[in-house]
């Protein structure tokens, strides 16, 4: 499978347990994707970002820096309100998880 230089999200389309995607292309928004496996998203993506280059190269316009793929390490720093920091701990204690799980374990609820 070929990479893309270029950073996706991938989003569920599909009604009544059919299968279905759509790819959102932040640096391409004029692209639109759909496919009917993840696997067969991600080959056009590939493609029509290829093909958006090459045009874009041909009329002259910019072409977007490619995204950073470096590794990430699992860290995030932020910074909050005291409240939201203390509700947060309390709801986590509740849970009987860390503070770190807890939060992750929302971040991926709403994935």
């Amino acid at each position: 499978m070929k990479k893309c230089p270029y950073s996706y999200l991938v989003v569920p389309i599909g009604e009544d347990g059919e299968e279905a995607y759509k790819a959102i292309i932040p640096k391409f928004k004029n692209l639109h994707v759909m496919a009917d496996s993840p696997e067969e998203l991600h080959e056009l993506v590939v493609e029509l970002v290829e093909e958006d280059i090459v045009r874009r190269k041909k009329e002259k316009e910019q072409i977007p820096e490619p995204d950073y793929k470096g590794k990430f390490n699992g860290q995030i720093l932020i910074r909050t309100e005291p409240k939201i920091h203390e509700k947060l701990y309390f709801e986590a204690q509740a849970s009987n998880l860390s503070l770190n799980k807890y939060i992750e374990n929302r971040l991926q609820q709403e994935m």
